[in-house]
């Protein structure tokens, strides 16, 4: 019995030898490529997850941009609105004709006015608008024309909007204040 251990014994050693000859230079470099291929598998999980970290950040960023520049243009159009009922209760055509009345409130008007100051990068675009509804606050700012302030005051709304550059506008044909399909009075 003792003989077959020690045979056993023998045989286990040669095949242990011979492992360690053959086997181990092909054993560390296939733990060492699992190895890189692990760090490679973590190192793409990692910067995958900061792109869609990225992704995430550009997302809320293109929503607030979006949001603020509806609010933007919800408060340009407003205050245009206004602007027209403003001018229809002060204005009269070239022939002396009253213009089509249009009313707002003074509600509407201070929530238009914080809209604008919220939303508005350009402070001449809230001087304008402050000029056209309080006029002007100078002596040397008056007697001009309110539809040169209201075309300057478009122009403004362009530019802060992004919508190209300044239009050169007829101030004669800056306003309607009455057009010839409404129904007249006594009519």
């Amino acid at each position: 019995m003792d003989t077959v251990i020690l045979v056993l014994q023998g045989i286990f050693v040669v095949i242990a030898a011979i492992w360690t000859v053959l086997a181990k230079p092909y054993s560390s470099k296939y733990l060492e490529e699992k190895g890189k291929n692990l760090a490679t598998k973590q190192d793409v999980e990692e910067i995958t997850q900061k792109i869609e970290g990225v992704k995430a950040d550009i997302a809320k960023a293109q929503s607030i941009n979006q949001a603020k520049f509806q609010l933007k243009h919800e408060a340009c159009l407003e205050a245009l609105a206004l602007i027209d009922a403003h001018f229809s209760q002060v204005l009269k055509s070239p022939d002396g004709v009253e213009a089509s009345k249009q009313y707002s409130t003074a509600e509407k008007a201070r929530v238009c006015h914080s809209k604008l100051i919220l939303s508005c990068e350009d402070t001449k675009v809230l001087e304008k608008f402050a000029e056209i509804m309080f006029g002007p606050k100078t002596k040397h700012q008056e007697g001009r024309p309110l539809t040169d302030l209201l075309n300057e005051f478009r122009n403004l709304i362009r530019h802060e909007l992004g919508f190209g550059a300044e239009l050169q506008l007829d101030r004669e044909r800056a306003w309607f204040g009455r057009i010839i399909s409404e129904k007249q009075d006594g009519q």
